[in-house]
């Protein structure tokens, strides 16, 4: 009699913690890239037991932990970050092949954009949604191709910086000042010269700058304030401006029709990964990719304007031409 009560509490023990292991509402994440502190923050978040809503089915378990060999900063934290993810419990893999027979949806943080493309493609063959993180990739043409091969395979992806969900940021692009005809955007400028300019870190103003004007960008011209720092001025319709300004900090000023607002606070990284949790679930893009073509178009754009000493250059022409380098780009990894 002793024996079958104690079978039977073992089996009703079993039932619960064997639906939670096999349910299928819970979203197994993978991280590509260990070379980043957002592979350590990011995860802290998502496993966090008292997260709520799409963040509670989002759990992190496992890590393929690639670096860039040619950046210094990619090289010493892969190491040190591969020891801090294998201590909250996440498994380490020898490959992305590995990774995605493990999980649902990936989170690709390699810091370094150049491989973005190269790794994204085995995911969207794969069917596992993906999120990009800053910068997508390390040019406007892999930017391109990365939204191509996504639509090609139909496996939604998205790229965003934190800074877009900045709480002021995301009030003025909701209307809280109504239709913006100025706004500057700031933030720091650390140079890679791996990657354009502005792609490697001023992409956090750059974010907060498109996340309040939106697309339309005409054209772009780079020049210099306050002693050499890096002034971007882009033109919309309709006498519309918006700047990107080097800076220490994030901050950003933007003027409507119904008043002035601060845009371009870090909020910390829980609202983008709020959004990231609710794509992997739905699979709805919550930045569209018009947008994000765009704001690194207007990046890659700053570049040229530089080499042409400071002229204006238009989007729709850098687009366009970027545009045409995108099937031999991808034949070289898709063999078409």
């Amino acid at each position: 009699m002793f024996h079958r009560q104690l079978i039977l509490l073992v089996a009703l023990w079993l039932v619960p913690h064997l639906a939670v292991a096999d349910d299928p509402a819970q979203i197994r994440v993978g991280i590509i890239g260990l070379d980043t502190s957002h592979a350590i923050n990011f995860p802290k978040i998502m496993n966090d037991p008292d997260s709520t809503d799409d963040l509670a089915l989002c759990h992190v378990v496992a890590a393929y932990p690639q670096g860039s060999p040619d950046i210094e900063s990619s090289v010493s934290r892969v190491p040190k970050y591969t020891a801090q993810i294998e201590e909250m419990g996440i498994e380490i893999v020898d490959s992305i092949d590995q990774l995605l027979t493990r999980v649902d949806a990936v989170l690709l943080e390699t810091n370094d954009g150049r491989p973005h493309l190269e790794q994204a493609l085995p995911c969207f063959r794969a069917g596992k949604r993906v999120f990009i993180d800053k910068p997508m990739a390390a040019s406007l043409v892999d930017v391109l191709a990365i939204f191509t091969a996504a639509e090609k395979y139909e496996v939604p992806t998205f790229s965003s910086s934190s800074l877009r969900y900045g709480k002021t940021t995301q009030q003025v692009r909701h209307g809280s000042i109504g239709t913006v005809s100025e706004c500057v955007g700031q933030s720091p400028v650390h140079l890679e010269k791996t990657h354009p300019d502005l792609y490697w870190y001023g992409i956090h103003g750059v974010e907060s700058l498109f996340t309040v004007m939106g697309t339309g960008c005409v054209s772009v011209q780079r020049g210099t304030y306050d002693d050499g720092k890096i002034e971007v001025v882009g033109r919309w319709p309709n006498g519309r401006t918006g700047k990107f300004r080097q800076g220490q900090g994030y901050s950003g000023h933007a003027i409507g029709e119904n008043g002035e607002a601060a845009i371009g606070a870090y909020d910390g990284y829980a609202p983008l990964l709020v959004e990231v949790a609710r794509f992997f679930r739905t699979g709805e893009v919550p930045v569209e990719p018009a947008e994000t073509i765009e704001l690194h178009a207007f990046m890659t754009a700053a570049d040229e304007s530089q080499r042409l000493g400071g002229a204006e250059v238009e989007l729709d022409d850098l687009i366009r031409r970027a545009r045409s380098q995108v099937p031999a780009r991808l034949a070289e990894f898709e063999g078409e």
